[in-house]
């Protein structure tokens, strides 16, 4: 089984002084389109909305591997109702015999997937993806697990920077000499001390074996074999983990079963075999807690290589998170109330750890791995709820061509994801998040998939362009939503700008009049006509009074 990948993202603003006479800005580049007299070709707009747009990807996620100390130990654990889709068609027997859906009235529920790539052809796989769905409880057997008291204490252990110099200082020659550190480190201390201890030991001294687990070279390994080469796949990290807690006394059990991992695939959601193991351990008068050492200990980046990374999101982990990408082949092992199946399990959205340590809740779909698309829109909808500090962004993978949206719907309270795929096919679907406050880059927190039918896609959509600075201010753009407007007729611009002082926008770099905005609503609404090459709308925000700077938020292009 495959440990994590990491995917991130980061934006970048566009700027503009204000202008002395109504020229171009500086600072924003000319675009000459070779025949201006057509559409602009897609590959275009994608090369001219990563001028502006800084993508930096560390490579393409396989699941939840995002760990983070700082899970809020208050979020709400109650009972969550999760929906599941049916089961999928099989492929008729006769290649040859023409395909017809089951049911011909309710072809509007039939996706089509193709079993090499995404294109569509007669010889394809039907799939009819049921609306009417049964809720399915995820909720812990034993809520008193993880009381407030508990997970203080859990969190305190892994803040603790005494005991991550302590075990970095080591230096280790064998098995029981391990053993005889930890025992001596934490006399008189809680059992929980000594857990962390092998996990943080095992996360920084023992690397996951790529090259074994990409050509399938699971072989057992003894602990000593796995202490001497430092090197090993999930099958030695659950093992070395529980010969350390059967000599520390602490009751430890090895979990097989499915983990949604680097080649699990949306579209494609079976398990031919299991895949992965990790551990159940017992304390606090016989409660039952889950650890992934394996997926705790780092990523693979771009180039399948091994990058140690602390993740503490796998130590001690709640039951009804962490069955979102890890379902035991035995069911007891899940510690909920009521144990789902597999066919649940693998249509749970793609969740990483992110979603979990910020707080996020899908509203649209609702818990669904699978995006409505909105044949009237030609985009899929994707709403989530997210704390204040917090922002979002998406797009769709491995597609350059295909446009997204990310903004906030301020009179929903919801992020809104809106995606544009460029041509029929299965798509999938990527969300990002981070902290506002925070200067790292936006983490993939969850992926979800969209077909699109080749009816459905009478043309291809194109979404506005928008900066780093329309998200951070949580803009709304209300209409228009094509992002290529035709040239010479009238339209209005009208979008919601939180916190800025005026809009102004740019046609073609002649600048339009200053719009002085409300600090009630904020609301921009302007007309214009539409010139030959582009708009872009800019603001200047309330902080920035005495910046003699607009900043970029919205770009059109233009056809003719």
């Amino acid at each position: 089984m495959v440990i994590s990948s990491t995917l991130t993202t980061q934006l970048e603003d566009v700027h503009a002084p204000v202008p002395l006479s109504r020229t171009r800005p500086r600072s924003v580049p000319v675009y000459t389109l070779k025949t201006p007299t057509t559409t602009p070709s897609p590959s275009r707009l994608e090369h001219n909305r990563r001028h502006h747009q800084k993508i930096s990807i560390e490579d393409k996620p396989p699941f939840i591997n995002y760990a983070s100390a700082y899970i809020n130990p208050y979020r709400s654990l109650s009972p969550v109702p999760v929906y599941h889709h049916s089961r999928r068609h099989h492929r008729s027997r006769s290649r040859s015999s023409k395909r017809r859906p089951k049911n011909p009235k309710s072809s509007d529920g039939l996706i089509q997937t193709n079993e090499d790539d995404n294109k569509i052809h007669e010889d394809t796989i039907v799939t009819k993806l049921t609306r009417n769905c049964y809720p399915v409880e995820i909720s812990p057997s034993d809520p008193n697990a993880f009381d407030t008291r508990f997970w203080q204490k859990r969190q305190m252990i892994i803040d603790n920077p005494f005991y991550r110099e302590k075990v970095d200082s080591w230096k280790v020659t064998s098995i029981d000499h391990l053993i005889t550190l930890i025992k001596d480190l934490t006399l008189e201390k809680n059992i929980i001390d000594r857990i962390w201890l092998i996990y943080y030991w095992i996360s920084q001294n023992i690397q996951y074996d790529i090259d074994a687990d990409f050509n399938s070279r699971h072989r057992y390994q003894k602990a000593e074999d796995i202490f001497r080469t430092g090197k090993s796949t999930c099958e030695g990290y659950a093992s070395i983990f529980k010969i350390l807690c059967d000599n520390l006394n602490i009751p430890c059990e090895k979990v097989c079963g499915y983990a949604k991992d680097f080649f699990f695939k949306i579209d494609k959601p079976t398990f031919s075999q299991i895949n992965h193991t990790w551990n159940a351990i017992r304390l606090n008068n016989n409660h039952w807690y889950l650890i992934d050492s394996a997926w705790g200990t780092g990523y693979i980046d771009n180039y399948h290589k091994y990058k140690k990374d602390l993740k503490p999101h796998y130590f001690l982990t709640h039951p009804e998170h962490m069955i979102y990408n890890h379902l035991p082949e035995e069911s007891r092992w899940q510690l909920l109330s009521k144990p789902i199946k597999m066919d649940d399990y693998i249509h749970l959205p793609h969740i990483h750890s992110y979603y979990f340590i910020y707080n996020l809740n899908i509203i649209s779909p609702r818990f669904s791995s699978i995006v409505t698309y909105n044949t009237n829109q030609s985009f899929a909808e994707v709403l989530i709820q997210a704390p204040d500090d917090i922002q979002l962004t998406c797009s769709i993978k491995d597609d350059i061509r295909s446009t997204s949206l990310t903004q906030y719907d301020v009179s929903r309270q919801v992020w809104q994801c809106l995606f544009a795929p460029h041509k029929s096919g299965f798509h999938t679907l990527i969300i990002f998040a981070k902290q506002i406050s925070s200067m790292n880059l936006l983490k993939n927190v969850i992926e979800l998939g969209v077909t699109v039918l080749p009816n459905d896609l009478i043309k291809g959509k194109i979404l506005p362009m928008t900066f780093g600075k329309f998200i951070e201010y949580k803009c709304q753009i209300l209409s228009p939503l094509d992002g290529i407007l035709k040239r010479g007729t009238k339209v209005t611009i009208r979008c919601r700008i939180p916190h800025a002082s005026c809009a102004r926008i740019s046609l073609d770099g002649v600048w339009l009049d200053e719009v002085p905005l409300k600090n009630d609503i904020f609301m921009f609404r302007q007309q214009i006509n539409v010139p030959e090459q582009e708009i872009i709308v800019y603001a200047k925000f309330n902080n920035k009074k005495m910046n003699k700077t607009y900043d970029g938020l919205i770009r059109y292009t233009v056809e003719k």
